[in-house]
């Protein structure tokens, strides 16, 4: 499961709110989680008064079981080189001694099964483990294993006016899609405009075009 921790922020607008923060997002158990990567918009919050964004740069770990993928994900892509090797070899120790115990694991556990007749284990090997600096790399290792109909769609759905009660019936309509497709809801709230996005995969977005679209 992925692990994240409510955060405080301060809006220059004078808001005070909580937004989630993720240290390790698990895209086997969050599916959804895999198009806020791309869309830029992990560990980013918004304020629900005035929309404007507020980034919070931390490292997180990256794990897609489906595309053999785990990574360790510093935010910054202009880290010095002595900031990286210091980071390399601190993650090259912790990764080695978790290997070397799930392979301990793996051959106890191969070992008592052999006692049962069945010599095979239930525990997958970990996979490599890369270590990137910068989302923008990231999201090249992630579309690199994607389809063209698993890449990152997105669709706007926006009105102009400041009813608050025809803005939160947008936001219902927009967020039961969301749900019934597995895609991910970002809310726009500014005074002259109320826009709210759905991302997902190419895939999913275009058959919620479909799904909105007129019928004739």
């Amino acid at each position: 499961m992925s692990r994240s921790t409510n955060c405080t922020f301060t809006c220059p607008c004078g808001e005070v709110y909580s937004s989630p923060i993720y240290e390790y997002v698990n895209i086997a158990q969050n599916p959804q989680l895999r198009y806020t990567v791309l869309a830029g918009l992990l560990n980013v919050a918004t304020c629900p008064v005035c929309g404007r964004r507020s980034a919070l740069a931390r490292p997180f770990i990256y794990s897609d079981p489906a595309q053999n993928l785990l990574a360790y994900v510093h935010p910054r892509a202009d880290a010095p080189e002595e900031a990286r090797q210091l980071i390399l070899e601190k993650l090259r120790s912790v990764y080695v001694e978790i290997d070397s115990r799930n392979v301990e694991i793996q051959a106890e556990t191969a070992h008592d099964h052999s006692k049962n007749g069945n010599g095979s284990s239930d525990l997958n090997e970990m996979p490599p483990l890369r270590v990137v600096f910068g989302l923008d790399s990231l999201t090249e290792l992630m579309n690199a294993g994607l389809s063209q109909d698993e890449k990152l769609g997105r669709l706007a759905l926006s009105t102009q006016s400041r009813d608050s009660a025809e803005r939160g019936q947008m936001f219902i309509i927009a967020r039961k899609l969301a749900s019934e497709m597995q895609c991910q809801v970002e809310v726009e709230d500014l005074p002259d405009e109320y826009t709210v996005w759905l991302y997902g995969s190419r895939r999913q977005i275009g058959a919620l075009m479909r799904e909105l679209a007129p019928r004739g």
